[in-house]
């Protein structure tokens, strides 16, 4: 049987994609505390594309004083009820990186958006409009983290799937994969399947989610350009996280009149 979901994998594809979901929120929130702003207490975190609350949920453990909003209504539904079933206290509402409407100026300590979630715009100006967007929401000396593919060798090679994944949960197993289909050069459809083992046999689950290959490189210049400081790509070995995050700062304001 195949279940189709919403685009942009809303709903519960996110923590199916994980071994174990619950050992990912600490694994990320502890490289994410590394690369943000210490002390932890009462910093103002934006998560701007939280999904389903994977780095919400961790940082809230740490003492941050976290929000998160993405596009996905069904996504922070889910993350609502995820953050109160493990008593973390976080705010979630629905908005949009390139607007930001909800999310007052000149008010974060750091803005981040993590697991690839900037190639989903589907253009460079869309891209720059987003970064434009959380830098004015960043405080003088914030910090803006954002993680993405390192696309450089798969567009190179059209790459057309991921290796599958076997997974337990329990007695019961899941298998998960992706297939690409490109559209051009840039664009290409992804195709979740996530395959599960119940009691009356196999059920697999069928997401599909628009992205646009950029290569964290382009995103960093679109950073600059932005008008975001000491921009820099860090690589897995640097930082621990399983994508290249970019992070950059926002601009002190002049105290000269």
């Amino acid at each position: 049987m195949i279940l189709k979901a919403p685009s942009k994998f809303g709903g519960g594809a996110p923590c199916l994609i994980f071994d174990d979901w619950d050992a990912a929120i600490l694994r990320q929130r502890d490289v994410l505390a590394r690369l943000l702003p210490v002390p932890a207490n009462g910093k103002r975190v934006l998560d701007c594309a939280c999904g389903i609350g994977t780095q919400v949920i961790g940082l809230a453990m740490l003492g941050f004083s976290v929000e998160g909003s993405d596009p996905s209504d069904a996504s922070i539904k889910r993350a609502r009820r995820e953050a109160t079933a493990r008593g973390m206290k976080a705010e979630f509402r629905v908005d949009d990186m390139r607007s930001l409407s909800t999310a007052p100026i000149d008010s974060y300590d750091a803005i981040i958006a993590m697991d690839n979630a900037v190639p989903h715009l589907q253009s460079d100006d869309d891209i720059t409009k987003a970064l434009r967007t959380i830098c004015a929401r960043l405080r003088s000396g914030g910090i803006m983290l954002m993680s993405l593919r390192d696309y450089a060798p798969l567009m190179a090679q059209r790459t057309s799937s991921t290796p599958a994944a076997l997974y337990s949960d329990g007695k019961f197993r899941r298998f998960v994969h992706q297939v690409w289909d490109w559209q051009d050069d840039r664009h290409y459809v992804v195709h979740l399947f996530i395959t599960m083992q119940m009691p009356d046999g196999w059920h697999t689950r069928h997401f599909v989610g628009q992205y646009r290959a950029i290569t964290p490189s382009d995103v960093a210049a679109l950073a600059v350009h932005a008008g975001f400081d000491d921009v820099r790509v860090l690589a897995p070995d640097e930082t621990g996280y399983y994508q290249p995050v970019i992070r950059a700062v926002a601009p002190a304001v002049s105290s000269s009149g």
